[in-house]
């Protein structure tokens, strides 16, 4: 394992603090509800035509399954928390919750056996149809995440506005 860029373990330790941290408790900006899908679907992306620089037809359809059934479950799974709005600080309360640390630590260990197995040309990436596999589970993955936090975004902004004070007028 000599030959794994130092960077990999820094994006490992970047991505496990991340994912803790979605354990606990939290109050965030609704801005950085983008954050986590974007970094997801650029890694995924990335990765996957890292290794298969020309997918086919076959592929993308694995790719939008593995992205709609992932962003079914996370959009299901964010709908039953009882979350906290301020709108005047543009800020959401979540509960603690593993799932978030789940799908990076999920996604990094796929990710890494996968690149591996291409790199080392291990048998198992000859035998198994990799390509739809990688294709099917990055998206997956993805797909809990925009889910999850779609789903956090849209009550955001669907929540009734605050309640006008009584010193105040609306015209």
């Amino acid at each position: 394992m000599s030959h794994i860029p130092a960077y990999v373990y820094v994006l490992f330790l970047a991505l496990l603090w991340m994912g803790v941290a979605r354990c606990y408790p939290r109050t965030i900006r609704v801005e950085r509800l983008l954050i986590l899908p974007a970094l997801m679907v650029v890694l995924g992306v990335r990765g996957f035509f890292g290794l298969f620089p020309a997918p086919v037809l076959a592929d993308l359809a694995a790719a939008l399954a593995g992205g709609a059934i992932g962003l079914a479950i996370g959009w299901r799974h964010a709908g039953r928390w009882a979350i906290g709005i301020d709108r005047s600080a543009q800020t959401i309360a979540t509960p603690g919750d593993v799932m978030m640390l789940a799908i990076i630590l999920g996604a990094f260990v796929f990710e890494f056996v996968l690149h591996y197995g291409v790199e080392s040309h291990a048998g198992w990436t000859e035998v198994l149809p990799i390509e739809l596999l990688a294709a099917a589970l990055s998206a997956w993955f993805a797909g809990m995440s925009i889910g999850r936090n779609g789903n956090l975004a849209l009550r955001y902004w669907s929540a009734a506005p605050e309640p006008v004070g009584e010193n105040m007028r609306v015209r």
